[in-house]
């Protein structure tokens, strides 16, 4: 698998400092678990406050400073600057603090990117404006990640959103789809003021605001903005954010001399991305890695499942310190387990687990373990499934019991309830028929009917030409491979094991198996393999021998 290095620090520390910050300051963010925290940076419209400390002569020098971006603001323009530059040094330090702290992760990539395409690196500090690098945050308009891309926008400019992911939460993506649209818009306008309030307005309000006023830049098209109709006119928060972005990067600039910590995003530990193939189990993935699920998701914010897309080929981050057991995991045959499942939506309500288990041969805990949360399936929602299985509401009724004439007619009160014993109780046929033959029964199921004789669903449907099993109906005779007999009732035993005598294998279990592979290996269920050894998966170790009943 393809990996590139990027420069990234242990986000822990930074998520802390911004969630005590949200319990502190006034209008700051909401975490809704599950859905990463809203946007709510403080108002860009703040009042003057002509009581406060004068600014000092250090703090004069740091606002009167210049990058690439601010060198040209009009003298006019410098008031609503100096008072976002006063509010971030006064009474908004310990936000600035904490996102500056936030972005140390990100900001060596960002100004590379931005650097690489000949754009001013202080670019980097809009996501400090825009979420403070909260790469999940989320604002009540829809906009997502750390650029706070709209849904539209963000698939405009290359973000996938779809059942799999959100790559607006992919702060290094995003970063580059940012680049992108900024890129873009100083193509549109010319000058980065108005590329910037461009990019919080869009791009069809700016150019409508720049026509109507005739400005020939943002300081202008904001001097005229009362000209326009109130529908055509920028908001006071478009008409702030220009300034706050000058005032943030001026603080970003001076962090030491201004009494911040100081930053070293070029020294940050190194972060890898890996191109995982479809069908990537990331559960799997960040235990290869020797990190907890909560630890690899913190890096993955992007990923909506513990499984990658089985459509394409997606991002995946991990620290440097685990380049080696991440590279061997993804050239492992076990890495893409789920390649050949597919995201379906479930057809009718009596579906269930169980019944998804039994027409694709595939154990109840797998099935729950790619479908965190859905422990009772409902009518139209999507779920995860190996692509083979029928998820047709015939194929569901076909599993479901068909209740007989006589209990039916007993349920509605039309004869007399029977007793058990009483010789009119009908007696179901279960013997074989000559030929290793098995009349099917209104309540079995083909998976019964395997369960029955000890053979394989697939050996089974092959033997009979069954392209579809729905299609079966009761009454059949169905050929038995092998012309076997049914298994006789368990003994009892504490093992499980069947009780009548028949030929035994035994396997030795090897270090990547499960009860899954090594039943399908012998053509038996789970659930047998389990009986037959009192053991579970949480039990089974490698060395250990199991028995296998072939008869």
């Amino acid at each position: 698998m393809a990996s590139c290095k990027l420069r990234f620090r242990a986000a822990g520390a930074c998520w802390l400092a911004v969630a005590a910050l949200c319990l502190l300051l006034a209008g700051g963010c909401a975490t809704r678990q599950g859905k990463g925290p809203e946007v709510s940076t403080p108002s860009l419209m703040l009042p003057d406050d002509e009581s406060a400390t004068p600014l000092t002569q250090t703090e004069l020098a740091a606002l009167k400073s210049t990058g690439q971006i601010d060198r040209n603001v009009p003298a006019e323009a410098m008031p609503d600057v100096a008072r976002q530059y006063k509010y971030f040094l006064r009474k908004g330090r310990n936000t600035m603090s904490a996102f500056s702290k936030c972005s140390e992760q990100y900001l060596a990539y960002a100004r590379k990117v931005f650097r690489s395409r000949g754009m001013p690196d202080e670019l980097a500090y809009l996501a400090i404006v825009e979420s403070g690098y909260r790469s999940d945050a989320k604002s009540p308009a829809g906009a997502a990640g750390a650029w706070q891309f709209m849904p539209y926008t963000g698939m405009k400019y290359g973000l996938n959103q779809d059942w799999w992911m959100d790559e607006r939460l992919d702060p290094y993506k995003a970063t580059e789809a940012a680049a992108d649209y900024l890129q873009k818009l100083y193509g549109d306008f010319g000058d980065w003021p108005t590329a910037i309030a461009a990019y919080n307005a869009g791009e069809g309000k700016m150019i409508r605001a720049k026509q109507g006023t005739g400005g020939r830049d943002f300081f202008e098209i904001k001097a005229r903005n009362h000209k326009l109709d109130s529908n055509a006119q920028l908001r006071e928060e478009t008409k702030q954010y220009v300034p706050r972005f000058l005032a943030v990067a001026k603080i970003m600039r001076n962090l030491p001399q201004l009494g911040f910590e100081s930053i070293q995003p070029d020294k940050a530990p190194g972060m890898l991305r890996f191109t995982a193939r479809p069908g990537t189990d990331l559960m799997a993935f960040s235990s290869a890695c020797r990190l907890s699920w909560e630890e690899f998701r913190v890096y993955n914010q992007h990923h909506k499942r513990p499984i990658t897309s089985t459509e394409r080929a997606t991002f995946v981050y991990v620290p440097a310190r685990y380049e080696r057991q991440a590279t061997a995991f993804l050239h492992s045959p076990q890495a893409n387990a789920y390649a050949d499942w597919r995201p379906v939506k479930v057809t009718t309500s009596a579906d269930s687990w169980d019944k998804i288990s039994r027409r694709c041969n595939v154990p109840v805990p797998r099935l729950k373990a790619a479908n965190p949360g859905n422990d009772r399936l409902r009518a139209e929602e999507m779920v995860l499934v190996p692509r083979s299985v029928n998820m047709s509401a015939t194929a569901v009724a076909a599993l479901d019991p068909k209740e007989s004439r006589s209990s039916r007619e007993t349920r509605q009160g039309k004869k007399e309830r029977l007793k058990p014993g009483d010789s009119r109780v009908p007696v179901r046929e279960t013997t074989v028929a000559s030929g290793g033959g098995h009349k099917l029964q209104p309540d079995e199921t083909l998976y019964a009917v395997a369960r029955k004789y000890n053979v394989s669903l697939k050996d089974l449907q092959d033997c009979n030409q069954i392209d579809n099993p729905s299609k079966v109906r009761a009454g059949c005779i169905l050929r038995i491979p092998g012309g076997t007999v049914p298994a006789a009732p368990s003994s009892g035993g504490s093992s499980g094991r069947v009780g009548k005598a028949g030929r035994k294998a035994t396997y030795t279990v090897q270090a990547k198996d499960s009860l899954w592979n090594i039943a399908r290996k012998h053509n038996v269920s789970v659930d047998d393999l389990k009986r037959w050894n009192n053991v579970d998966e949480k039990s089974l170790r490698a060395g250990a021998t199991l028995v296998v009943n072939l008869d």
